[in-house]
């Protein structure tokens, strides 16, 4: 899958997402590889009905065994993060070693906050709505993730207006 014909699709489906994580801070500038995309959208039944239907179109598959329509139980995602602490929704691609879709389900910022706030940027001849710099400060600060650890620095000098690869 190439992530330029999922965010094509994600678009010509409407479906409003914000691009969060690594593939946010990349577009803002810091060069650094991820493995993944990670998403929030807007958790309405219309809206997760547009995505799982791009998401088969892929046939992106949930990491762990529950269906892909366990996302529009609102109850359960909450007893997910509740007890078990998911942060995301993974869906992965059914070849070996196939890319990864991460749909963060309580992100520390909501939806309609990232959504109102996001940079709209151009990738592959398609619009974008990423996360404001200042979300993934704040999302990337909670986990600490050895990779945060270095992106948070990055995205500071971003903000600052200076060369976050140096």
């Amino acid at each position: 899958m190439k992530i330029a014909a999922l965010l094509r699709s994600l678009n010509e489906a409407r479906v409003r997402y914000v691009i969060v994580g690594g593939l946010a801070v990349q577009l803002h500038g810091f060069l650094r590889s991820t493995f993944d995309i990670d998403l929030t959208l807007a958790m309405d039944d219309t809206n997760l009905s547009a995505f799982i239907d791009v998401a088969n179109e892929f046939q992106l598959r949930p990491v762990v065994p529950v269906a892909i329509d366990s996302l529009r139980d609102a109850d359960q995602i909450d007893r997910w993060h509740r007890d078990k602490g998911m942060l995301a929704f993974a869906l992965r691609e059914a070849d070996p070693g196939g890319f990864v879709v991460d749909v963060l389900v309580r992100p520390e910022v909501p939806f309609d906050d990232l959504e109102s706030r996001a940079a709209t940027d151009e990738f592959f001849g398609r619009q974008l709505r990423i996360a404001a710099i200042d979300a993934p400060l704040t999302m990337k600060r909670a986990p600490n993730k050895p990779k945060d650890l270095l992106d948070n620095p990055a995205l500071q000098k971003i903000k600052q207006g200076l060369d976050p690869n140096v």
